[in-house]
């Protein structure tokens, strides 16, 4: 039984460490994706639909979005357009 003790604390203190983990990621605003995980041809710029596929379940007017990031309006967002782009701030 002994023996079994310092595995047991080893694990809950795991678990909880997971677990507040977890929460810090969720408290905080959410992650801008990264550039290539949106451009899924590798063609070095996200079209709309490349935009359009990968955006949150919460954004209604994707366009507007797309058109804002996509600052030269040749009608794909390159990779320098997509880093320094600054979403505006959410209303509370």
């Amino acid at each position: 039984m002994k023996r079994s003790t310092p595995i047991t604390l080893i694990t809950l203190a795991l678990l909880a460490f997971t677990a507040n983990a977890g929460a810090q990621d969720r408290s905080g605003p959410p992650q801008k994706p990264d550039f290539s995980s949106i451009d899924s041809d590798g063609s070095g710029s996200i079209s709309y639909d490349e935009f359009n596929a990968k955006k949150p379940p919460h954004i209604d007017d994707v366009q507007s979005i797309f058109d804002e990031i996509d600052t030269d309006g040749n009608g794909e967002i390159s990779e320098d357009e997509f880093s320094s782009h600054k979403p505006a701030r959410r209303e509370r």
